[in-house]
């Protein structure tokens, strides 16, 4: 390849001559994937109803940077693959790319990289069959939580937008970004026409499709349109808007991953996103009835957490890892202080005490998280230990009360 370049006719700073040099120099052209590539293979690799492609025209970074950046098909063709072809591992494929894309530094000069990231990770999060890369997604989307300031769960409206109703959206924000790119001028009106079609995409009840397709374009027309179209400040507001939708849609549903490994890192994610609220709801979830005095299923009020089984283990090493490392939740709205922490004291005890309901690493967890948080790590691992301990504390706290 490097040598049909060569052979053409070049002057210094033509594209072919740029492009030998980077074939020639070994640069990010040919080795691991970046993120722009490992985006477009994850947008081949995963079907819209969440199950893997088999076939799919992947990309390697020539193949891509190629496609994009040369408009002569003999060209494409010569570095390109002639198709689709067959994927043998779909599940290394994807994980290679979500850890290629989780690797990209995001900061303020390159906002796409993290909206890219919150697109891809917040759909795999969802869609994705293999719970290893769902697990890496929802430890991957914890950092955007904070970044984002997601503060409380979504409500799951039905009736999500058609694929109409997007593509009505999408195609009013292309025709105002053409606007100042084919007149190379900026219509008085333009700001205000960009704010109402930004409005208008909000107002979408957007699942995970439409949020992924939106957010697609929207990342796109933000790195395209110049720094002083009056059109930037909205389209970068919307990106945000977005993103923020796309991650919590991800963690309400993660919360009932039906993986135990996956649901733990999503239980993480959440405790990044609404914090000490979270967690006091996810303690109790470990030690509540699975059924309501109804009959139906038994969720937390706020964040809507259902009961758990003792055999997901990773959940409950999850919890008590976050207590370890964050304390009790405290200072709750509506809640007494001391009442709170002793319900919350009772919850681990219950989880060390019962062998028979719960398994070793569960019980371990518990009374390493008691050592913490009651400054009495030297009490150990025996469950008999701490439940004398619980007998004099309750006793103190008896007579505190009177």
């Amino acid at each position: 390849m490097a040598a049909i370049l060569l052979g053409m006719q070049t002057h210094p700073g033509s594209l072919p001559l740029r492009l030998a040099g980077w074939l020639i120099g070994g640069t990010t052209l040919t080795g691991c994937a970046g993120p722009e590539v490992a985006s477009h293979n994850l947008d081949q690799l995963l079907r819209p109803d969440g199950g893997f492609h088999y076939v799919a025209a992947i990309q390697g970074n020539l193949e891509y940077h190629l496609d994009q950046m040369v408009g002569n098909d003999w060209l494409k063709t010569a570095a390109s693959t002639e198709g689709p072809e067959p994927i043998e591992s779909p599940t290394e494929l994807t994980m290679e790319y979500l850890l290629a894309l989780a690797e990209a530094d995001s900061h303020p000069a390159r906002p796409w990289i993290g909206a890219t990231q919150v697109r891809q990770f917040a759909r795999y999060a969802l869609l994705c069959p293999s719970e290893l890369a769902r697990e890496r997604c929802f430890i991957e989307l914890a950092a955007h939580a904070e970044r984002l300031g997601v503060e409380a769960p979504i409500a799951i409206a039905p009736n999500p937008a058609t694929p109409d109703q997007v593509g009505t959206a999408l195609t009013e924000l292309v025709r105002l970004h053409r606007i100042t790119a084919e007149n190379g001028s900026v219509p008085v009106e333009l700001q205000a026409a960009y704010a109402d079609a930004c409005a208008a995409c909000l107002k979408l009840n957007l699942d995970i499709h439409g949020g992924w397709r939106l957010l697609d374009l929207v990342t796109r027309l933000v790195e395209h349109t110049p720094q002083a179209s009056p059109g930037l400040a909205e389209l970068r507001g919307l990106s945000l808007a977005l993103q923020r939708h796309l991650l919590s849609l991800s963690l309400t549903y993660g919360i009932s991953d039906p993986s135990p490994l996956a649901r733990a890192a999503a239980w993480g994610a959440c405790h990044a996103a609404y914090g000490a609220p979270f967690l006091a709801e996810a303690l109790v979830s470990l030690v509540m009835p699975a059924l309501t005095r109804e009959g139906q299923v038994a969720r937390t009020q706020r964040h809507g957490i259902p009961a758990q089984q003792a055999v997901d283990e990773p959940v409950f090493l999850k919890v008590f890892e976050l207590v370890r490392g964050h304390g009790l939740p405290s200072d709750l709205p509506g809640t007494d202080a001391d009442a709170l922490r002793g319900s919350q004291l009772f919850v681990l005890l219950q989880v060390a005490h019962d062998f028979s309901a719960y398994g070793e690493r569960s019980r371990t967890s518990a009374m390493q998280a008691l050592g913490v948080v009651t400054g009495n790590e030297k009490i150990g691992l025996r469950k008999e230990a701490w439940e004398e301990w619980w007998v004099a504390e309750a006793a103190r706290r008896d007579g505190e009360n009177r």
